[in-house]
């Protein structure tokens, strides 16, 4: 796999990015959810639903926040930052695990994300996320 670095500070700011994408989910923070994404982002769920714009962001961030009741884990991990179309784009690959502790033993639910971030006054948006679910353990 070949691929080009981007430059540090993009580079942070985008882990930090997806550290609260996983907190703000995790805290029940759904307006925190939605800020991160771009005015008319997507959260894509290959055969399952296509979550568009505020609205649709804030139908999928209730579904999870309320599924959850607290006790789900999101871990974003392999992040793969390359450069997009420009220096205010780039792509991105990444792992999610999310643990969930409403049952005993704790379920597990591992996703393959694949999306574009544009830089908007100076700060990382997610412009599109596509999740794709890879394995379950219950």
């Amino acid at each position: 796999m070949s691929y080009q670095a981007v430059p540090i500070q993009d580079r942070v700011d985008i882990d930090n990015l997806f550290s609260a994408y996983a907190y703000t989910l995790d805290d029940g923070d759904a307006d925190g959810w939605i800020a991160l994404y771009t005015d008319d982002g997507v959260f894509d769920v290959p055969g399952l639903n296509r979550f568009e714009g505020p609205e649709g962001l804030r139908a999928i961030a209730d579904i999870v926040i309320e599924g959850s009741q607290g006790n789900w884990r999101h871990m974003a991990t392999n992040v793969l930052v390359t450069p997009g179309a420009n220096g205010d784009e780039v792509a991105v690959r990444l792992r999610t695990l999310v643990t969930d502790w409403n049952v005993d033993p704790a379920g597990t639910q591992f996703n393959d994300y694949r999306g574009t971030l544009v830089r908007i006054n100076g700060r990382w948006r997610i412009k599109e996320l596509i999740a794709t679910p890879t394995k379950v353990i219950v």
